[in-house]
């Protein structure tokens, strides 16, 4: 449907969205929606409308001055933060969701979006007047390489949504309209056009603080792993999740390097630096370890790295790796790599159990057949 026929039909408007959505006329689009349209409500996700926040950092005191379009934050203090309430959605007739993914489940604005188009789905079941859903046409910035296995019920949380891949392959609306059928949403769900089919790789605006450049989304899949470990995943450095290390490993050990690119040889290379953090792991600390450089940013599959990597410096540094334990995203019952890997054949690769070549032929094959499962979703 055209943008202009969709939009100039709506009545009260509500929009999930952040400084990421930008291009379209020039703008911001929140600011083009509030003036030419009317923006009734903006929903923010985890990290501010402008990408202030860092990860798991409540948004709940952030102020912005909009007029009269009523500002609500979905990332609170607490895990009934993280959905709209079905009342606050219950006076919109339209809820635009334009928001940049980069192509992982673990990124949560997706997840946001899915809360909201689920609280949309239960007044419709309660048959209560629900908002059509506008779902922006935003590429994956990733790409459409698929990577991964569908993760487990049992580690599902706001870091993965059931079923989903590690690296899905899909633009935000073909997920969500993957979501919406696989989870039988009673909705109204259209595709609204307001980027460009072909854009410039520099025209890249930060969806979150620590996603700095397009190339960070071919990594991220793999690298944010890191994120349950006592390994710095570059946070507090200017090229997270490109960056990473700790301060007991030796960069200049050639034996770990020669181990760590050997599965994937000249599709990337790592440089072996040295780095201080400036806050988060190791802040303030001199750590050795690397940068990842893609050769062939297609081909290179960053969740067979970052399995590799994590395996590989358990076994190199074992009494000074460690997992680390308590709360992740709101849900302290497991540890966090247990959630964001979200599959047991693969954490038995991280402890030993299977090989590499297991884990390559089991991952080609849930590959597959997510290929098949999504082929009528882009």
């Amino acid at each position: 449907m055209k943008k202009s026929r969709i939009l100039s039909d709506a009545k009260s408007i509500g929009m999930i969205t952040n400084q990421s959505a930008y291009g379209w006329k020039g703008d911001y689009h929140f600011r083009i929606i509030q003036k030419e349209y009317g923006l009734k409500k903006l929903f923010l996700p985890e990290h501010g409308l402008f990408a202030e926040l860092q990860d798991q950092v409540s948004g709940s005191g952030l102020i912005y001055d909009l007029g009269e379009t009523q500002v609500l934050n979905l990332y609170g203090d607490n895990e009934e933060s993280l959905a709209p309430a079905e009342d606050i959605l219950s006076d919109l007739d339209t809820l635009i969701i334009d928001i940049r993914d980069v192509g992982a489940r673990y990124y949560t604005f997706l997840t946001t979006a899915l809360y909201a188009m689920q609280a949309a789905d239960r007044l419709a079941k309660k048959g209560r007047p629900r908002p059509k859903i506008l779902v922006s046409n935003a590429k994956n910035p990733a790409g459409s390489k698929i990577e991964g296995s569908p993760l487990d019920k049992k580690f599902s949380s706001f870091v993965g949504v059931e079923g989903t891949l590690h690296r899905h392959g899909l633009s935000a609306a073909g997920l969500l309209e993957y979501y919406k059928d696989k989870f039988n949403l009673d909705l109204e769900l259209y595709r609204l056009d307001l980027y460009p089919k072909k854009s410039s790789e520099f025209l890249w605006v930060p969806p979150s603080p620590n996603i700095p450049a397009q190339t960070t989304c071919y990594v991220y899949a793999g690298l944010c792993l890191l994120e349950g470990t006592n390994l710095s995943e570059g946070r507090g450095t200017t090229r997270p999740f490109e960056t990473f290390g700790a301060p007991y490993i030796n960069d200049l050990d050639r034996s770990l390097l020669e181990k760590l690119e050997e599965k994937q040889k000249g599709i990337f290379r790592l440089r072996p630096l040295k780095f201080i953090p400036t806050f988060h792991k190791h802040a303030g600390e001199v750590c050795g370890g690397y940068q990842i450089l893609l050769d062939k940013p297609k081909k290179f599959h960053s969740l067979l790295f970052g399995l590799l990597l994590i395996r590989t410096l358990r076994e190199f540094y074992p009494d000074k790796f460690t997992f680390l334990q308590g709360p992740y995203e709101f849900r302290s019952d497991l540890p966090a790599i247990q959630l964001l890997v979200g599959d047991q054949f693969l954490l038995d690769y991280l402890d030993g159990k299977r090989s590499y070549s297991e884990i390559q032929d089991y991952l080609e094959d849930t590959e597959k057949k997510w290929k098949k499962v999504t082929k009528h979703y882009s």
